[in-house]
């Protein structure tokens, strides 16, 4: 993460999103999507990161992002039901597509290659959180969570053999 230096978001800031984000959401927009918070229903995932991948400098934003391989059912499905509660609540502006990623920079100095990970990261998604940022450091405030269902096809581990 050398080559991002000052620009690399603080690890606490990293997160994966469900839809795009309401700037200055009014008191009634968070009591809402609090509901939809409480209409979810779906299983916990894990993403498994494997790679970098550098800015693209012609860009409006030079994104650094953690890239996933795949796209696990259990992602697809909690994506759906996420998109499909906020259609019903009257968000579908906010019920976009997103694949498994999470951002590390928006402001990346200089371009590089694609980072391979090797190991990979694995990434366990088992909350669902509303939050609000703002601030200068920019950082979130969760303003609501939900605990989602145990996972049902976890990725194999093998236990440490010593």
């Amino acid at each position: 993460m050398r080559e991002l230096g000052t620009s690399l978001f603080p690890a606490e800031n990293w997160h994966q999103s469900f839809s795009e984000r309401i700037f200055d959401p009014t008191t009634r927009d968070r009591d809402a999507l609090l509901r939809v918070g409480d209409r979810i229903s779906a299983h916990a995932c894990t993403l498994i990161f494997n790679r970098i991948e550098g800015p693209d400098l012609a860009a409006p934003k030079q994104h650094c992002t953690l890239r996933a391989y795949g796209k696990p059912t259990a992602f697809k499905e909690l994506l759906a039901s996420v998109q499909g509660q906020l259609i019903e609540a009257g968000f579908g502006h906010i019920a976009t597509g997103v694949t498994p990623h999470v951002t590390l920079s928006y402001r990346a100095p200089r371009a590089f290659n694609k980072v391979a990970l090797d190991p990979p990261i694995a990434w366990t998604i088992d909350t669902l959180c509303l939050v609000i940022g703002s601030g200068d450091p920019y950082g979130y405030e969760v303003v609501g969570s939900w605990s989602l269902l145990p996972e049902l096809d976890p990725p194999a581990t093998q236990s440490s053999l010593f």
